[in-house]
This record gives C-alpha cells, structure tokens and sequence, in this order.
C-alpha cells in the first residue's frame, strides 16, 4: 500500500488539532434523548455520556492547563483569589496561595473514590490547597456568617458554616455565588452520568437516593442546586471548559450546552418531552429506519435463527401494528405496541426458520395513523453440509463437464467445459447419477483422482461440489487438495465422505488469495460420480483507513471522513475506529494508519 508524503500528513495533523482545540459537540449529539422525559431522559443522556476517556490522576496536572487557565495562563482557581501559574501545584499548605491540588468538587468519599469517577474533569477543578482542606468532604450549600480563609492579602472564594438553607441544619460549605452555577451542573453531571452506579454510594446528606429515586439529591439540595442552576446561568468559562473537557474525554455536560435539560429532570418542565430544538417533538419512528436492510445470517435447514430488534419513537401518541410479507418462514414475538413502550424503547423478536434451502426476504411494516416505516429482515437457509455465509463467498466458476468427450476411465489430460483437467483413473459420463448430460466418475482404485491442470486468478473463498457413490457401491472418501504454486506441490483442504443415492453437495471454506488449483483424489471406496465443480472467488478484506476506495490510505480519505461528517452520514467505511459512528476520531485514526507506515 501507498501512502502520501509525510509533510502533508503534518499539515493534516495541524488541521485536526486546531480543529479539536475548542471541540464542540457534534452534530445530533443528544439526538437519543429528544421525546424523553424524567427519568428515562436522565437514562438518555447517561447513555450519551458515560462512555469517555478515563484520564489517569497525573495526567489532570496537564489537563488543567487547557481546562482552567485564563487567558494570560493563571489557573482559574474556584476556591480563591491567588493566581497560580500551572506548574505551581502541592501537596500540603498552612495558607492560601501556597500551592494548588485536584479538588474533587463531589468528594470521593461520596463514591469511595472509585474510578472512572476519580478522575473526571467534570467535577475535578483546580484549587487552592488550603481552602480545599477546610471544605474536606462537606455538603456545598447556604450559610449565614461562616468561615472565610484568609492569608494576607490573599482571601478564600466560599466560606464553611452552619447550613441556613430549609431542610438541612449540617455543616456546609458555601462557594462563592459566581460558582455557585457551575458546581450545580457538576453536580447534575455526575448524579446523571454515574445514575447506575449511584445507588451503591456511600453518599452523604447532600444525597438521598432512597426517598428520591433517580433524582437522587435530598429535597433541600434539588431546591437549593436548581436556583444556582438559574442565578447563575453558564458563563463563556464553562462553555470553553465544556468544550476543553470534551476533546481530552470524548464526554460532555450537557447540563452546559443544554441548562434547560435540568428543568426536565428536577425543575418545573417535569412530566414534559424534551427536545433539542425547543419546538413540539414531531411524532416518528427513529428505530428500525426507514428503508433499511437487516441480516439475520445463514442458518441450516429447520434451524431456528433469531433477531432482536430494538423498537424506539418518539412524540407517538397512536400505538403501532405490523404486517409481514412473508408469514411463513419468518414470525414475530408481538405485532402490536402501545406508543408509551415505543417513546420509551421497548424490543420485539424475528424467528425464521425454513425447510427449503435459499436466501429469504421479508418486508416488515410497522404503521399508525401518523406514522409508518418500513424494512426488510432477510436470512438464507443451506443444507446440512453448506455452513459458510453466502456474503463470504464471492462469485462462482463451475466445472459442469458439458460438451465434454464420454468414453472409459483415462489416466490424461481431459478439456473440460470450464478447465483444463489431469484424469487419474476417471472418465466423463452419461449415466443417472448427474446433473444435466453429463458427470465426471472416479474409477474403483484408491488412486482415482482429477487435478485442475491450471490455475484460476481469483483465489478461492470456498469450494463446492456434487458428489455420490455410482450403483450400489459402498461410500467412498474423498480429499481435496489445493496448489499455489501450479501443482508443484499440494495442500489438504478437507476430507469427505460421499454416500450412495442422488448427487449431494459438499462445500468447504477455503480463504486463498493469489492463484490456485484444486484436485478431489479418492482415498478409499470404490466409484464417484463428481458434477457441479465451483471455486468461489475470494472475498477482498477492505483496507482499514481506506475510506474512498481507491486502495491508499491518504489525505483523500480523511476529506472523505469530513465530507461524511458535514453532511451527517454515516457510512461503515467511515468509522475506521469501530464505534459505530463518524466523527474526529475516525480521522484520527486514519492519521495514526498513516504514521505507522
């Protein structure tokens, strides 16, 4: 393979970190949570969120420096007035402005410091040590008087106090109110990303899972969160912040690019559908999609095989029906869903199963009276004795001996229809035991072969043919060989074992690229009658990274991915890295192909 020159792949690196620098959240990030509502909102967007980029706890020294620095380099620090350069962080300090730490702002022994929670930025800010120290693990929250720090001219941003909030008289720690709306969509954050894992907390009183279920704060702390939520709406810090965090974890907090999101889960927009764009959600169906294709694979003969698909809508208020095309081979668990279970998500199950061997399609289609799709589920059915995917095999050649000479048993070179064939003790005839006019027959010796006396250039996928015992003579063995390198020298593929009756097909996967021959020389029993000779071609492995096609791995390729994600499309080639989506991450991984040449 080719690759482009090296100075235009640092140029491209260039591009894509510019472009990473201030990541902003892709196009239909929060797609999955429109029409949600209370909880399974919270469950969307924990679904959206929760997979990320742990980062190790040294490396936030570095992260900070991207995260929360102002724009002469002074750590932004919450906790105090002291302006810190990045390297100037400690361990241990008497006074403010004696060095920074890792504060987690949602202490970890709230979650007993487990990870990915310990080294989240989303909570993790920069502070100062001794400030961080008097608030320790105390509750965030109101109080009147309280304990400022100061150190010289250096003073503390929040105060530790009696809380003199309504619901909760403990000890809180109360941040400055320039912060106060910060910490709050921290703190939505981390109840929402780690909902799972919650229940299992130690928590501590600004927590109460058990009277308020998924919320998952106490009621003080809900009433108390939500009006920091609203007096102190997200600044251009947090929008940066956001945006630095998510090109180091690949996570948002969409309590920063979404503040309304809190309204739909605590506030009072509960019992409401969100929507991204604001507006009346427009009733559809978003799973299966419309005109789509689904693979249910290869099964044998009376084998069951089995699909669960994932059913999801949003804003339906009429519940769905469906119809089938084919009620035969395929059916289904339900055919009838109410429009709540479909907002929300609910599954359903295809079977098919076929007493006839063929490829099988059948057109689903899921209605109501505002909306319908449809799609197709398709499955093949084989013989017992044909276990390889059509999709893995490429296009057939076959050896049917038409037109072919009839006579006895030669040991020569014989033309067939299709090849040129060394015959060992093996003739062409026309008796019963054939398709068409006419099939090859092995003789009684053990010696008995033929071998392809050239070479086809496709490679092989697979290898089939027909075979049986001619008249009553008992079942013969039969090896199959192949040469890559014009029959100098021999491979063993397989063995099998051909029973008198009818011709039955055998077929072996193969998997050979470059040129080959094959031979089917007989190991034991007497006569075989051989029709229907196929070499399948080989299946090419598409090129990790080559997202055009055009065999390289280029600077074309990565155009091709930002084409893909301009116009929000998604396509198998362009998700070089497998996560089952397209983004930055692909063009990444396509410079890392790049480099690695």
């Amino acid at each position: 393979m080719r690759y482009v020159a090296k100075t235009w792949l640092l140029v491209m690196i260039g591009i894509v970190a510019i472009g990473q620098a201030w990541a902003e959240a892709p196009a239909n990030y929060y797609a999955s949570a429109t029409g949600k509502q209370d909880e399974a909102l919270m469950t969307a967007l924990k679904d959206i969120i929760y997979s990320h980029t742990a980062l190790s706890y040294s490396a936030l020294w570095n992260a900070f420096k991207t995260t929360d620095t102002d724009d002469d380099g002074y750590i932004i620090d919450m906790y105090s007035d002291y302006k810190y350069l990045p390297s100037e962080h400690g361990a241990s300090a008497t006074g403010i402005g004696q060095g920074y730490n890792r504060e987690h702002s949602f202490p970890k022994s709230w979650f007993n410091g487990n990870t990915p929670m310990y080294t989240d930025l989303f909570h993790l800010y920069p502070t100062d040590i001794r400030v961080n120290s008097q608030r320790s693990n105390y509750p965030f929250g109101v109080c009147a008087g309280g304990t400022r720090l100061t150190t010289g001219s250096y003073t503390a941003k929040g105060r530790l106090g009696t809380s003199t909030y309504s619901g909760y008289s403990g000890t809180v720690f109360e941040p400055d109110d320039e912060y106060k709306g910060d910490f709050a969509r921290s703190y939505f954050y981390m109840v929402t990303c780690y909902k799972d894992q919650l229940p299992s907390w130690p928590g501590s009183n600004q927590l109460d899972y058990a009277t308020n279920g998924y919320k998952a704060f106490s009621t003080w702390s809900i009433n108390m969160l939500m009006e920091w939520h609203r007096l102190d709406p997200v600044s251009e810090k947090e929008v940066k912040r956001n945006d630095a965090v998510y090109s180091l974890q690949k996570n948002r907090n969409p309590f920063i690019d979404h503040p309304e999101l809190a309204e739909y889960i605590w506030g009072d927009q509960q019992g409401q559908t969100w929507s991204e764009s604001g507006s009346d959600v427009t009733p559809a169906i978003t799973t299966p999609a419309d005109g789509t294709t689904l693979d249910m694979g290869t099964t044998t003969i009376g084998t069951e095989l089995e699909l669960t698909l994932t059913l999801k809508g949003e804003g339906l208020t009429q519940g769905l029906t469906m119809s089938m095309s084919d009620n035969e081979y395929f059916y289904v668990s339900r055919s009838s869903f109410t429009a709540s279970a479909v907002n929300v998500g609910t599954t359903f199950t295809i079977t098919f199963t076929a007493d006839d061997a063929g490829h099988f399609a059948n057109q689903i289609i899921l209605s109501s009276g505002e909306v319908s799709t449809t799609f197709t589920v398709t499955a093949t059915a084989t013989t017992e004795d044909d276990p390889i995917d059509p999709s893995e095999r490429g296009e057939a050649t076959t050896e049917d001996w038409e037109t072919c000479s009839t006579g006895g048993y030669w040991t020569s070179t014989v033309q067939g229809h299709t090849w040129q064939w060394s015959f060992t003790d093996a003739g062409i005839w026309g008796d019963n035991l054939r398709h068409d006019e006419l099939s090859c027959r092995l003789g009684k010796t053990s010696s008995s072969a033929i071998a392809m006396a050239e070479d086809v250039s496709t490679g092989a996928s697979a290898f089939e043919f027909y075979a049986g015992a001619y008249g009553s003579d008992s079942d013969a063995t039969l090896r199959i060989d192949y040469s890559t390198n014009q029959g100098a020298s021999w491979t063993t593929l397989g063995n099998v074992t051909v029973t008198s009756g009818s011709l039955q097909s055998y077929l072996l996967h193969a998997a050979i690229e470059g040129t080959v021959r094959f031979r089917i020389v007989q190991t034991a029993g007497k006569r075989v009658n051989i029709d229907d000779i196929s070499i399948y071609a080989a299946v090419s492995t598409p090129i990790s990274g080559d997202v055009n096609g055009d065999g390289l791995v280029s600077v074309a390729d990565i155009n091709a991915i930002i084409d893909l994600i301009l116009r929000n499309l998604y396509d198998s080639s362009g998700d070089v890295n497998g996560d089952g989506i397209v983004s930055v991450a692909d063009i990444n991984a396509v410079i890392n192909i790049m480099l690695a040449d």
